[in-house]
């Protein structure tokens, strides 16, 4: 299988519940959402790879960097088919964060110590007829559900989520954050102080670094 890499970087995880985290990222080209607040328009197309893998080779690549932890971001990673490299970073023992857009459909097998941050794409997003509802079903305790919100008016849609989520009894971790200066961090703790299950974060690396900063 052959995988078209944008970027291959160790870094720290810059949210959810990994946040802080030595992480190695592999960023994969190619996505078929176009969100409105886009800060990885670099990895859209799939001509926007630069090298080209197959799995032994990436998780060769992954072994120089000592690190336990992967995280498979894009562009959307599950547009190639990671089983592949899935089962070879099982065989050596990696925690994998898929970071998926819920536009695609999740496996329905976990491979080794996997788990997805599926990210529900909100009004604000332009995108959010594209999510994939059947993906809730197959989540469980160690999954990550992301809001990214730019409007009081996506707080809709993250209760509606939350309680679909309940519905179905999917228990996944809920965390939320804001469009980078479109909505007021103040405005989301207020939000998430009426919940009791709802994580208000920031992207620490755009905090750290420059907020175009890439490879961090």
């Amino acid at each position: 299988m052959k995988y078209n890499v944008v970027e291959f970087f160790k870094s720290i995880e810059g949210e959810g519940k990994r946040t802080g985290y030595p992480s190695v990222f592999v960023r994969l080209a190619g996505c078929n959402l176009r969100c409105s607040y886009c800060d990885t328009a670099y990895a859209q197309q799939a001509s926007d790879a630069v090298e080209c893998f197959n799995e032994q080779e990436l998780v060769d690549k992954i072994s120089e960097y000592n690190c336990s932890r992967v995280t498979i971001t894009g562009g959307e990673p599950l547009l190639h088919d990671l089983r592949p490299l899935l089962n070879l970073l099982y065989a050596t023992d990696y925690e994998v964060n898929i970071e998926t857009n819920g536009a695609v459909p999740l496996y329905p097998q976990r491979i080794g110590k996997t788990f997805y941050t599926l990210d529900y794409k909100c009004g604000t997003s332009g995108e959010s007829k594209k999510m994939l509802m059947s993906n809730y079903y197959l989540l469980n305790r160690n999954d990550v559900v992301k809001f990214v919100v730019g409007s009081k008016e996506d707080f809709k849609d993250v209760d509606r989520v939350i309680a679909y989520c309940k519905k179905v009894g999917c228990k996944p971790k809920f965390y939320i954050s804001p469009i980078w200066g479109a909505i007021e961090l103040a405005e989301l703790v207020e939000y998430a102080k009426q919940k009791d299950d709802l994580c208000v974060q920031v992207q620490l690396h755009k905090i750290i670094w420059d907020k175009d900063k890439r490879g961090v």
